[in-house]
């Protein structure tokens, strides 16, 4: 399919709402897997063509409509506040899609007020079954390397795709995130330094570090680690909870902005602690 034809059907689906026309289209760069975004955003595409939608160019009032159309269930209750982010989310990503092949020129979500996310309890993840994966994943350089930073540094998942070696500097041991500078632990460093030799020493500037493509992959490759190590399985976001509840952390080296991070962090590692909780029962 040529780009025209591409740019064509992308339109039409999106302004016909054909869930299922739309998916194939974008499910190489979709978090989740297709049939898991087609169950997500079902019931949303459905509502938008009872009620003449389109995702196109969508009415004044989409973002109300948008946070109604995405509460329902197949059954059951309306969804959880974190089943609505990651619906809006997968909403988001298609958008984004669009934009880069010159569907559209701007997202319709710019500006949507997201229901907040949920409270999570601090992860049950143990120190002991950390260590086990970090041992376990020492001959894979990458996966190795991956769960150093996300351990050492509380990286993101979306920092670990995006992480090229031109936002590492060897001299320093720092690294460029998207709101500061992190110098990397002793730890991370000793990982970063063995994956980089491990391919060839040689620092390719437009070469991501690490070869997960998209999240999916990345969690494929931990959940292969989990069971390797005799773990259950825990995703990328428990073990960066598990970062923040068992690290000192500043704002530098988690990520955070400088101006406005503190608050970010310390609110982090309370709900990561399980200390919101206990402050709540206490007032």
């Amino acid at each position: 399919m040529d780009h025209d034809e591409h740019k064509t059907k992308f339109a039409t689906a999106l302004e016909e709402a054909r869930l299922d026309e739309l998916l194939p289209l974008v499910k190489d760069q979709l978090p989740v897997p297709p049939n898991n975004a087609f169950t997500l955003l079902t019931l949303i595409f459905t509502q938008a063509i009872q009620d003449k939608v389109s995702f196109l160019a969508p009415p004044p009032d989409f973002h109300a409509w948008l946070l109604e159309a995405a509460r329902p269930t197949h059954i059951g209750p309306p969804a959880k506040p974190n089943t609505i982010r990651l619906r809006l989310s997968l909403l988001a990503n298609i958008y984004k899609q669009a934009m880069q092949i010159g569907v559209l020129e701007r997202s319709p979500l710019e500006g949507l007020r997201r229901p907040p996310g949920e409270r999570a309890d601090a992860p049950a993840i143990s120190r002991e079954e950390i260590d086990a994966l970090h041992k376990t994943t020492r001959k894979d350089t990458a996966l190795h390397t991956a769960l150093v930073l996300i351990d050492e540094h509380a990286f993101k998942v979306r920092e670990l795709l995006d992480f090229h070696w031109t936002a590492f500097d060897l001299g320093t041991g720092a690294i460029l995130r998207p709101q500061t500078i992190t110098r990397l632990s002793d730890v991370a460093l000793k990982a970063l330094q063995a994956h980089h030799r491990a391919h060839g020493g040689v620092f390719a500037p437009d070469v991501p570090v690490l070869p997960y493509k998209l999240e999916r992959d990345l969690r494929a490759a931990l959940h292969k680690a989990c069971a390797k190590a005799g773990i259950r399985y825990y995703p990328p976001g428990d073990l960066r909870r598990a970062s923040l509840r068992d690290k000192p952390h500043t704002t530098d080296s988690a990520g955070y902005s400088a101006q406005v991070g503190q608050a970010n962090l310390n609110r982090a590692v309370a709900l990561a602690q399980g200390l919101a909780n206990q402050k709540k029962e206490l007032k």
